[in-house]
């Protein structure tokens, strides 16, 4: 996460920002966690090459395969868990709204494709990842080059990339073969996205589930990997965010987003975005990624 610009760390949260429009990695890693984590403005577009991992976006999850991409929208809460010792490899790509909106057109609107995702997941064949790897690794050595020419063939091929990407998006929506938590952590996830603005506890949850709290709150733990109480008030966070860039006064975003205490959602935003609800989005603050640990 260093390569992506200036971590700041708190006692729950790691917000990374952002530097560019987009950002491409190739890393391979063995034995390490990611928890919960969000992008506020980026997309983030993970393919898939080697390893046993397993992909979590919003309660739904899926084996990955040679050839997944996964495509993860902002203010979405997903992570990857690590089955084993086995070495994770992907490419990781991260490309902003500002720079989809730059690249659509009237006729190909690309940013309009990625708004509607609902995919999550699309898959290449043998010979498209071949094609990919291939190109992607070309694309990698014309940067590290002053030659004349080279970042403009660079953003070029990024821009194929994109395109060939939001066809299969459009062809493909809908029919990823996701998996739905079930049994009680996934009706416990549909509660907390159905309620989460109410003034709800777990407690509440656990009753209208018919379960004990403390039931219900290990098996929530072992089932995400995190606390239930942490994930409502940050889907509460994420949502208050939402409310802050369509126009939402302060006041407004707390209160509308769940939140009883002013107080109390003043520290926690500013806790988890690294500036006051007031500040956000009149600053390069407002990109950013932030990484939950629950």
């Amino acid at each position: 996460m260093d390569e992506f610009g200036n971590q700041k760390k708190c006692q729950t949260y790691e917000v990374t920002d952002f530097q560019h429009n987009f950002e491409i990695t190739h890393p391979t890693t063995t034995l390490q966690q990611w928890g919960l984590h969000i992008h506020s403005t980026h997309y983030e577009l993970l393919v898939f090459i080697r390893g046993n991992a397993e992909c979590w976006i919003e309660g739904r999850r899926k084996k990955l395969e040679y050839g997944d991409v996964v495509i993860v929208s902002p203010r979405e809460m997903h992570r990857i868990f690590i089955l084993d010792n086995t070495e994770y490899e992907r490419i990781v790509i991260h490309v902003s709204d500002s720079m989809l909106k730059e690249l659509s057109t009237a006729q190909t609107n690309l940013l309009g494709v990625f708004h509607k995702n609902r995919t999550h997941i699309i898959h290449l064949s043998e010979e498209e990842m071949s094609q990919f790897i291939s190109n992607q690794l070309q694309m990698k050595k014309m940067w590290k080059k002053k030659e004349f020419g080279a970042d403009l063939l660079g953003a070029a091929w990024f821009q194929i990339l994109l395109l060939q990407l939001s066809q299969k998006m459009r062809q493909e929506e809908g029919a990823g073969p996701w998996e739905s938590v079930s049994g009680l952590v996934g009706e416990a996830l549909e509660y907390v996205n159905v309620h989460m603005t109410e003034d709800i506890s777990v407690q509440d949850i656990a009753d209208a589930l018919n379960v004990s709290r403390y039931y219900l709150s290990h098996e929530f733990k072992k089932s995400t990997g995190y606390g239930l109480w942490n994930y409502v008030i940050s889907k509460r966070l994420v949502y208050s965010q939402k409310l802050l860039v369509e126009g939402a006064s302060v006041t407004e975003a707390c209160y509308e987003s769940g939140f009883k205490d002013y107080a109390h959602f003043i520290k926690s935003f500013t806790k988890t975005f690294g500036c006051s609800p007031k500040q956000y989005g009149k600053s390069d603050d407002s990109i950013y990624m932030v990484k939950l640990n629950l």
